[in-house]
């Protein structure tokens, strides 16, 4: 899969990998939700949101996030 930027794969990493909605990622990591979705539709540039995504993931989803983040 090919992402064009980090809040779009940031989006199918909590989707497709970690299985959340939007409202349980924003309560998992005590972050709004429209905060999220700016970041995720890339309304929003604040980098520190990657950290979120990656702290949700057990080991191997963590290993799939840092070989495919588009940095």
């Amino acid at each position: 899969m090919i992402f064009n930027n980090v809040g779009q794969f940031c989006r199918y990493f909590r989707s497709e990998v970690l299985n959340l909605t939007l409202t349980e990622m924003s309560d998992k990591v005590n972050v709004k939700n429209s905060t999220l979705s700016s970041f995720e539709n890339g309304r929003s540039t604040n980098l520190e949101h990657i950290h979120n995504y990656y702290k949700c993931g057990d080991e191997e989803q963590r290993k799939f996030f840092r070989e495919n983040l588009p940095l």
